[in-house]
């Protein structure tokens, strides 16, 4: 059939879509056996796989015989699988984003590895390989999560006094599009922070953190050392979230959490103030050392553009 190839691209991105709709909590009930979540080998690594083989299965005359079409058509699948997670709201850009360097890794050597084994051995028996993900999940399920702790720390030098910048970080002030800096990650949906203020909701006082898209953070203020230190938690049960992927698999999800928050003030032998934001968080999961990579990114742009906007802010206020 003259069309074959492309009714392969479009099944295998079909394969991914289904897989993906099946790793959602609210749709495949949980257990210690079939543990399904997207934070796993057989999600980042595994299904890539998956989708990549199908186009090949389908229409083995037409691609086999170009190495340009071994190589691209998988790659042409896993994209179709980003559009279709896009258009129905599985992912959003930031999600695609950590998926696309594993997915399109896979994608790209499938091909040539596929094709040669293909013509070594009856093609028929590599269909099985559709239950990959499935008998490995569970397999997978069975061995522990590991659990680790990561910080991520940036700092400023203003040029003011400890006062005018305490005064400027417990409550900050109102921050407009103009005055942000807006980076990659801003560009594809991190929220960017509009103000912080104290306020006092059932007799108990919480820094709320506004940010764009209407998500508000509530935080506690655990410990407070005037003029040199301060330290919030993020109270999320009381928190507005986002009904947004990147909510759902951060904020709301088990495998990471956010532990606390802190500004730390220095006096510099200049007279000026060197400023000190750490973020420290929880991540528990067998793809840790990939999620930390995405997440110490985000989080790092998050806070340099930040204090970019509190040095200005400050030194403003004393010309």
């Amino acid at each position: 059939m003259k069309y074959k190839r492309y009714v392969g691209i479009l099944l295998g991105a079909i394969y991914g879509i289904t897989y993906r709709v099946l790793c959602e909590q609210d749709i495949l009930p949980q257990s210690d056996f079939f543990d399904f979540n997207i934070y796993s080998v057989s999600f980042i690594w595994v299904l890539p796989v998956v989708i990549s083989v199908i186009p090949i299965f389908i229409a083995q005359e037409e691609i086999l015989e170009s190495t340009w079409r071994k190589v691209t058509y998988p790659i042409y699948s896993v994209l179709l699988f980003f559009i279709f997670a896009l258009v129905t709201g599985l992912e959003d850009l930031l999600c695609i984003l950590i998926l696309t360097l594993p997915f399109l890794i896979s994608a790209a050597v499938i091909g040539i590895i596929v094709g040669f084994i293909i013509k070594k051995i009856n093609s028929k028996k590599f269909y099985s390989i559709l239950l990959l993900p499935f008998l490995i999940m569970p397999i997978e399920s069975q061995f522990p999560n590991q659990k680790e702790t990561f910080t991520v720390e940036s700092y400023i030098i203003i040029n003011a006094n400890k006062r005018d910048v305490w005064n400027h970080i417990i409550e900050v002030p109102k921050i407009t599009e103009a005055e942000y800096d807006d980076g990659f990650f801003t560009y594809i949906g991190v929220p960017r922070p509009v103000k912080s203020q104290l306020e006092t909701i059932d007799n108990e006082v919480f820094r709320v953190g506004y940010f764009s898209d209407d998500l508000k953070l509530y935080e506690t203020i655990t410990k407070n050392d005037f003029l040199n230190f301060v330290n919030f938690k993020i109270n999320l049960e009381k928190s507005q979230l986002r009904d947004l992927p990147t909510d759902k698999h951060l904020l709301k999800s088990d495998y990471f959490k956010f532990d606390d928050i802190s500004y730390r003030l220095t006096l510099t032998e200049k007279g000026t103030t060197k400023l000190v934001l750490s973020c420290h968080y929880t991540m528990e999961s067998k793809m840790n050392w990939y999620a930390n990579f995405w997440a110490n990114k985000v989080i790092q742009d998050f806070e340099v553009n930040l204090l970019k906007v509190l040095k200005r802010k400050v030194e403003r206020t004393i010309e």
